[in-house]
């Protein structure tokens, strides 16, 4: 079987807000907003949040609704970024912008992992491998 594309969808309150928060993240050439839903694009992986109302018509053939997960969860969105550097800084950017850091970072001996809830409380750890650190 060949995949062409990997997407996820994810519940959020206020697209508008949810917009201004990853474009701050993760920068506006990645996001974009319309019609109730928010696509960030991430190498080989999009990620599509959505107000409530139109991710329950998208739940509805498989007679589901969505489901704010607050304190516990069932999810984890993972980015590797090129340094750790990078690392910091997207924590930074996403606390500066709304966002809660997790915790402390936790170096590993392959390098180093932190995590940080978005404003819908969806979990991101950002990941940093030594030895793969760009130039």
């Amino acid at each position: 079987m060949d995949i062409l594309r990997t997407a996820f969808s994810l519940p959020v309150a206020d697209c508008e807000r949810t917009a201004k928060f990853y474009r701050a993240v993760f920068g506006a050439h990645r996001v974009a907003y319309e019609g109730g839903v928010v696509a960030l694009e991430l190498p080989g992986v999009q990620v599509f949040f959505m107000e409530t109302e139109q991710f329950n018509l998208l739940l509805k053939p498989a007679n589901a609704e969505a489901q704010f997960v607050r304190g516990t969860f069932s999810a984890l969105l993972t980015a590797t970024v090129p340094s750790r550097d990078a690392a910091y800084g997207v924590l930074k950017l996403a606390a500066d912008a709304g966002g809660t850091p997790c915790g402390q970072a936790v170096p590993y001996s392959w390098g180093l992992a932190a995590y940080f809830l978005d404003p819908d409380s969806h979990l991101w750890e950002i990941l940093w491998q030594s030895g793969k650190e760009s130039v």
